[in-house]
């Protein structure tokens, strides 16, 4: 289903400016990767004692702050089942959209790894 098979590829070979600009700005989203990482771990339990704190209670009031902890109901369209029930109706619905992904990888050339 996915419309694309060919990838513009850009060599960098020779060109060391932009290789270590792209070097020195993966290190960065990697290092704020990590902290974000880390600040998420020190909040989960601060969020979790709040949330034991309220008990069943949907809406928490102290001097300066209020905590809402609402319960909801969230409706989502199950696509799987309509595919699997209705085939017809869904492939006639059914539409490819493009994207672009993001991602950053370490890959190994002839042998050795770049270590940058």
């Amino acid at each position: 289903m996915n419309g694309v098979t060919d990838y513009e590829v850009m060599d960098l070979a020779g060109r060391e400016e932009d290789l270590d600009r792209l070097c020195d700005l993966n290190g960065r989203i990697d290092k704020y990767k990590k902290e974000v990482k880390r600040l998420e771990k020190l909040k989960e339990p601060i969020e979790k004692s709040i949330k034991e704190q309220l008990e069943n209670s949907d809406i928490g009031i102290t001097v300066g702050y209020q905590v809402d902890y609402k319960r909801g109901t969230t409706h989502r369209f199950n696509q799987e089942r309509l595919r699997q029930e209705h085939p017809g109706i869904y492939e006639e619905y059914y539409e490819e959209r493009p994207f672009r992904r993001f991602a950053i990888k370490r890959i190994e050339t002839a042998g050795e790894e770049f270590d940058f």
